[in-house]
């Protein structure tokens, strides 16, 4: 008898135990939203915020952040229409007191490595991040809010002919294309921003009507596709292709290109040349 109470009392003092360290977990609470002047309605192809699913959601505690030894994330999210964020693992605050610090970013990454996200890109993807939040701490709990910014610029395409037999003489495009780097890092540890590798991969990626399209030109201008490029100081430069005719270059005086913007390029079909308007 007097064994089973020791056993009895133990049991009972390891059980309340587990439950005041239970207690004591405090969950983190997410909320996203876009950056302020963000204007996705037309600058990027998502538009609302519950579009991004899911996010990847990275997380280093102490009073200064660092994601040197992040080689994936910690965790994903899914996002609701009222920017309530659903992690993939519930969040708790350190019990011994240090700040909880994240950090977003959507699409999945190519790879991560040293802190280094990695993307590689097809002209369609929309890349955005919210830069680091402080998440308060168990002693002062806070509601995260990650706020997104777009890292890509779109740019966007339109097309008219001057006349109907110059449309016929063209013929239908069959692609649009810019040279642009496809292999492109952020660094964890800055301010969101994205540049080229440091061995880019520059390629020349057609607009969102494809590689071998069948777009007729009108009288009437007419989208031909858009396309997602990171921020350069160059001119853009386009290759165009019909059924008629062979690759002809259109130099544009677009000489910057930055993000959280849209750039539009009309393209006017003449008999034997394209001019820009």
């Amino acid at each position: 008898m007097y064994r089973t109470f020791i056993i009895f009392i133990s049991l009972f003092i390891l059980t309340r135990c587990s439950v005041t360290e239970t207690e004591r977990q405090t969950p983190i609470a997410f909320t996203s939203s876009y950056g302020p002047s963000v204007d996705v309605s037309t600058r990027a192809p998502i538009y609302d915020i519950d579009q991004m699913e899911p996010i990847q959601i990275l997380r280093s505690d102490g009073s200064t952040t660092d994601f040197s030894g992040h080689t994936a994330p910690d965790l994903t999210g899914t996002i609701a229409s009222d920017g309530t964020v659903t992690p993939s693992v519930p969040q708790y605050y350190d019990q011994g007191g240090d700040q909880a610090n994240f950090m977003a970013f959507y699409p999945a990454a190519h790879s991560i490595q040293g802190g280094i996200v990695r993307f590689k890109i097809t002209g369609q993807e929309d890349i955005t991040a919210a830069q680091v939040v402080y998440g308060g701490s168990i002693e002062s709990p806070k509601t995260v809010t990650l706020a997104f910014r777009h890292l890509l610029a779109q740019v966007r395409v339109l097309v008219s002919a001057q006349n109907a037999q110059t449309a016929s003489a063209w013929g239908p495009i069959t692609y649009i294309k810019i040279q642009t780097p496809t292999s492109l890092v952020m660094d964890t540890n800055t301010w969101p921003a994205l540049s080229p590798h440091t061995d880019p991969e520059t390629e020349y990626l057609p607009t969102s009507i494809g590689d071998n399209a069948s777009q007729t030109i009108t009288t009437t201008y007419a989208s031909a596709g858009s396309l997602m490029i990171l921020t350069a100081t160059y001119p853009i430069a386009l290759k165009v292709k019909t059924a008629n005719k062979e690759e002809t270059t259109v130099t544009t005086s677009i000489w910057y290109v930055g993000p959280q913007s849209v750039y539009t390029i009309r393209l006017y079909f003449k008999d034997n040349s394209i001019e820009l308007q």
